[in-house]
């Protein structure tokens, strides 16, 4: 059996337990700003296609300077598929995972029914900050 078999076996085991919520996984990322923003000039609409739904496009790109944003969500999802183990891949693609903020501006994920089903469908938290430099996101996938 492999460790990712494994995993997945204790995480089954785990979403059946009666005592309540728990942590099924924890994920960080933290990525320098100029590196999105070099990515973003050298590639343009492709790859912010690529990565982002274009609801995050829309968010993004309505402030003075989107890029500390897309750095953002791109931690956030960075972190995500760190919280589940797996990374992008066979089980997700960086437009299965969306991150839209609520009615009071904080980040909630959002998951495409392919996720949903491959991971039982997963709740996660998630914080994303950023600074002149730099932009972080933590994940934490509860059951």
């Amino acid at each position: 059996m492999t460790m990712l078999s494994l995993m997945n076996l204790m995480r089954r085991q785990l979403m059946k337990s009666d005592e309540g919520p728990c942590i099924l996984g924890i994920g960080n990322d933290i990525i320098e700003i100029e590196r999105i923003r070099k990515s973003i000039e050298v590639h343009g609409l492709r790859l912010i296609c690529r990565l982002f739904t274009t609801v995050e496009q829309d968010y993004c790109l309505k402030h003075k300077d989107p890029v500390p944003h897309f750095a953002g969500r791109f931690s956030a999802k960075e972190a995500i598929v760190k919280a589940f183990g797996s990374g992008f891949g066979e089980h997700a693609s960086w437009l299965d995972i969306e991150i839209k903020n609520n009615e009071k501006g904080k980040p909630e994920v959002f998951f495409s029914s392919s996720v949903k089903q491959h991971f039982h469908n997963p709740h996660v938290l998630i914080t994303i900050s950023h600074c002149t430099l730099y932009a972080t996101a933590t994940a934490i996938w509860t059951k």
